[in-house]
């Protein structure tokens, strides 16, 4: 599995997590996984428990909107599975993706995820999470508000 390019293990990573791919993501992680997520202070270890939170996930679950950005490999252009055209950027072995998903009580997020690929897998992952949000008024002067997709 060493062989595999890391970019490539990284964004099929990130696809399948979107996806809920279970099947997938256990062919991605490594053996000594571990995901951080630092506003909570959870620590999840293994692909076990991975698959665990998955499936347990409440109120119909989770419905991932796809990668917007994914930073860790020379540019390039790809097409997520919502065919969204994204571009790709940096190198090595550490990758940053940026995701959106909406939650089962109807709210969108901002996902950010960075992560680590050890031995053809992703051993690392530290995922941020952050609710959409409307632009503060005292701001207007200021700013241009982008549409949100």
């Amino acid at each position: 599995m060493a062989d595999r390019e890391p970019r490539a293990v990284f964004e099929a990573y990130l696809r399948a997590t979107n996806a809920r791919d279970i099947a997938a993501l256990e062919s991605l992680v490594h053996p000594d996984f571990v995901d951080l997520y630092p506003q909570s202070g959870e620590r999840t270890h293994g692909p076990a428990n991975l698959r665990a939170i998955i499936e347990h996930y409440p109120d119909g679950g989770y419905v991932g909107g796809g990668a917007e950005r994914i930073v860790g490999a020379e540019d390039r252009w790809v097409v997520t599975p919502a065919f969204t055209l994204l571009r790709i950027e940096g190198s090595g072995d550490t990758f940053t993706g940026v995701s959106r998903g909406r939650y089962p009580d109807g709210s969108d997020w901002h996902i950010v995820t960075i992560g680590q690929i050890r031995d053809g897998l992703v051993w690392r992952a530290e995922t941020f999470f952050a609710p959409a949000f409307e632009p503060a008024p005292w701001r207007t002067p200021w700013v241009e508000v982008k549409p949100r997709s």
